[in-house]
């Protein structure tokens, strides 16, 4: 893996399941790892591991936005960074004309790394060892829940890979970050829904396990 500061670590280990990296992220090894690197942005509004609106009947839907923005805003600025380092040193292939596509096996890569990060905070969900796991209802939603992340990662992944074939990107940046701030968005949405339709000692021993699994992150 490439070295990242420790609070972008952090962040891909913690919150890849709530909102999915928001930089460009290429495990090292693949076509284009070190240019991702470069252009790795690390975000600067820190998510709570729990829930970010105080109850289902009133999510807090301007936080969200921001955090959506931002998460769009370096994606969007980080695949940008990538795109220049990138192009000046393309072989005379013509494949290497669609980026998208040329970096496509990249990008699923550090998809399929995503998930596994993601994996950490799913087995902390899951856990019987901590105190209050889930009851089976709570496990039901769950998985409703994982269904959902993962459909919208993949919307994600598939957008990314979208961005980097434009010919032209700036004259379609605001569509994007459109897209990008909605997806981001909806996974912050889902999450606080399924957080918040848990017990109070279900949501209190799974925030508190996380932030543990932080502390010793970091």
């Amino acid at each position: 893996m490439g070295k990242f500061p420790k609070s972008s670590f952090s962040f891909l280990l913690i919150f890849v399941g709530s909102l999915s990296a928001h930089s460009l992220w290429i495990p090292e090894g693949n076509l284009g790892w070190e240019a991702a690197k470069d252009c790795y942005l690390p975000i600067k509004k820190e998510i709570p591991p729990g829930a970010i609106s105080p109850n289902l009947l009133n999510l807090d839907r301007i936080k969200m936005e921001d955090y959506a923005k931002e998460s769009a805003e370096l994606r969007l600025a980080s695949l940008d960074c990538f795109r220049d380092k990138v192009i000046k040193d393309l072989p005379e292939d013509p494949l290497a004309e669609d980026l998208g596509e040329y970096f496509k096996g990249s990008i699923l890569s550090g998809k399929e790394k995503e998930e596994v990060f993601f994996s950490y905070e799913w087995r902390i969900l899951l856990s019987d060892s901590r105190p209050y796991p889930l009851t089976p209802g709570e496990v039901n939603t769950a998985k409703q829940w994982f269904e959902s992340h993962t459909e919208i990662k993949e919307e994600i992944t598939n957008l990314t890979i979208e961005y980097l074939s434009e010919k032209n990107p700036k004259e379609k940046y605001r569509r994007y970050l459109d897209l990008f701030t909605g997806y981001y968005g909806t996974l912050l949405r889902e999450r606080d829904k399924f957080l918040l339709s848990l017990s109070l000692e279900s949501y209190q021993s799974y925030t508190e396990a996380l932030k543990h699994r932080k502390e010793k992150a970091e």
